[in-house]
């Protein structure tokens, strides 16, 4: 399973893709701290999921979130943020997203999305 990371926070950016390393069959295949370059990145590599942080260094991975929904429906996105307000997890969720975790006390859902993912049993 390719996965796509765009992310921040260096700190966050490293923790998720070596979190991502330890589960077989995943490989990140890219990372990006920006909107554009991370819809120009997702667009030629077409991975199979795409964690995003709702906060970019250049613009908002809600439009990047958008953008993936709109060209790529069958990719999997998982929203990160630590902004726990409901207006994000609305937003988000009404622009598709197929999961948002609160990076303050959630971290540990994403890994068992993949684990999950992994089985072939669409975790929820």
């Amino acid at each position: 399973m390719n996965v796509f990371v765009a992310e921040n926070s260096a700190v966050m950016d490293k923790y998720l893709r070596s979190m991502l390393s330890d589960i077989s069959g995943v490989t990140v295949v890219g990372h990006s701290v920006d909107e554009q370059d991370a819809i120009k990145h997702i667009d030629a590599l077409l991975p199979d999921v795409v964690i995003l942080d709702v906060s970019l260094q250049s613009g908002s991975g809600i439009g990047v979130l958008e953008n993936v929904k709109k060209h790529h429906a069958k990719i999997k996105v998982i929203m990160l943020t630590y902004y726990s307000d409901e207006y994000y997890a609305d937003r988000c969720k009404r622009a598709g997203a197929d999961y948002f975790f609160d990076k303050s006390f959630q971290l540990a859902q994403v890994r068992a999305v993949f684990l999950a993912m992994g089985t072939h049993q669409p975790p929820r």
